[in-house]
C-alpha cells in the first residue's frame, strides 16, 4: 500500500505561501505554475498543463486552468484534485470520477459569508442609485428628483439558489422589512422558514421579484437558465444580481432586455469570458444601468488564507488515503481506492 506521495502541483500559486509551507512541511515536493496574478485568464495550452502536472499526485488547481478529461488521462499518478474556492465547472467531474480522481472544492465560512455581504452592498447600490448620483455630482451636478432611490422596504427579493451564499444573503435581509422568495429545486420549505424565505416556482419568481439574485452552481439546468424569455417575464423595474457564474445568464439578452427596457439594471461580477475581453459589448453600456465588478467582490483577505487551507488540508487527507469531507465527487470513491490504496 502507498504511505504517501511525493509531488503536488500548484498551477497558479497564489499570493500566500501558505499553501506552499504546509505541503512542504508535510515532506511533499511542489511544482509551481505561472502565478495567477501575472498571468490571468486561462494561458496554458493543454499540452503545457500536461506537462506541468507530469507525475504529480495532486493538483492544487486555480480557478483559471480547465482540465479536462483529455488531460486527467495523461496524467497517470494524479488522484487529488482540489480548489480555493468553491466553483468546480471547469474540472470535468464526469471524467476524474471515471478516473478515481477525487475532487474536492473550499467552501470556506469566510468566502460565502464574504459574497452575501457584497450581494447586500450591490441591492443597496442598485436601489439607491448610488452609481447615478456619483457620476452626476462628478460632473458637476446636484441632487435632482429623478435620481432619487427606492425605498426597500416593502420590496420583493428573488433568490435562485438556497445554497450557502443564498441562505447567508437571506439571513442578512430577514431583518430589512422585505419579502423574501426563493427557487431551488433541492431544498425544502421547511429548511428555509427560519429565514423568511418562501419556495415558489421560477416562473413566479420572475414576475413577483423587485430584485433577482443568483446562486447557482452550473450544470446542464442552470446554463443559461436565464436568458430573454426569462427576462420578459420580470417587471420593467425590476433588478439582476448575478455573482454565481457568467454562464447562468445569456450575455447577449441581458444587453437586449437593458437596452430595450424589459428591465431596469442589472449587477454583474462574473462573464462568459474571464476576464472580460476590451471588446466586450458589456464594457459599452451604460454604467448608470450596469455595475461591472471583476470577480472579486466577494473576496477577501480571511477568505484567501481560509480556502487555501482547506484546500491543502483536502489534498493532504486524499494523499493519506482519506476521504475529505468536502468531496465534490464521491462516486469516485470506490475506483479511488481500487486505483491507489489497494
Amino acid at each position: 500500500m502507498m504511505t504517501r506521495k511525493r509531488k503536488v502541483c500548484i498551477s497558479g500559486p497564489p499570493r500566500l505561501t501558505l499553501p506552499q509551507e504546509m505541503l512542504k512541511g508535510s515532506g511533499y515536493e511542489l511544482i509551481l505554475g505561472k502565478p495567477v496574478d501575472d498571468f490571468p485568464g486561462i494561458h496554458y495550452k493543454k499540452e503545457d498543463l500536461i506537462s506541468l502536472i507530469g507525475d504529480a499526485d495532486g493538483l492544487l488547481v486555480s480557478t483559471r486552468e480547465g482540465v479536462g478529461r483529455d488531460i486527467l488521462e495523461r496524467c497517470k499518478n494524479l488522484q487529488a484534485i482540489t480548489k480555493a474556492s468553491i466553483g468546480v465547472e471547469k474540472i470535468e467531474l464526469d471524467a476524474a470520477t471515471d478516473l478515481g480522481i477525487l475532487v474536492c472544492n473550499s467552501p470556506a465560512p469566510e468566502n460565502f459569508t464574504g459574497l452575501a455581504e457584497a450581494v447586500v452592498g450591490l441591492m443597496v447600490a442598485l436601489f439607491k442609485r448610488l452609481k447615478s448620483n456619483e457620476v452626476y455630482l462628478r460632473q458637476g451636478g446636484w441632487k435632482k428628483s429623478y435620481l432619487r432611490g427606492q425605498l426597500m422596504v416593502g420590496k420583493t427579493i428573488g433568490i435562485i439558489g438556497l445554497g450557502r451564499v443564498g441562505r447567508q444573503v437571506a439571513k442578512r435581509l430577514k431583518a430589512w422589512e422585505l419579502h423574501l422568495i426563493g427557487y431551488d429545486p433541492y431544498v425544502k420549505q421547511q429548511d428555509l422558514d427560519p429565514l423568511g424565505v418562501k419556495l415558489v416556482s421560477l416562473d413566479e419568481l420572475l414576475q413577483s421579484s423587485d430584485l433577482i439574485t443568483i446562486h447557482v452552481v452550473v450544470n446542464s439546468e442552470t446554463r443559461h437558465m436565464i436568458k430573454l424569455k426569462e427576462f420578459r417575464m420580470m417587471k420593467p423595474t425590476a433588478y439582476l444580481i448575478n455573482t454565481s457564474r457568467g454562464i447562468v445568464v445569456k450575455e447577449g439578452d441581458l444587453i437586449q432586455a437593458i437596452h430595450q427596457g424589459m428591465i431596469a439594471g442589472a449587477a454583474l461580477d462574473v462573464f462568459d469570458d474571464e476576464p472580460l475581453p476590451m471588446r466586450s459589448q458589456l464594457r459599452e453600456m451604460d454604467p448608470e444601468r450596469l455595475i461591472l465588478t471583476p470577480h472579486i467582490i466577494g473576496n477577501n483577505p480571511e477568505s484567501e488564507e481560509s480556502g487555501h487551507r482547506m484546500a491543502v488540508q483536502s489534498m493532504l487527507s486524499i494523499l493519506k488515503g482519506k476521504v475529505p469531507s468536502n468531496l465534490i465527487n464521491p462516486e469516485a470513491i470506490e475506483r479511488w481506492r481500487a486505483r491507489f490504496w489497494s
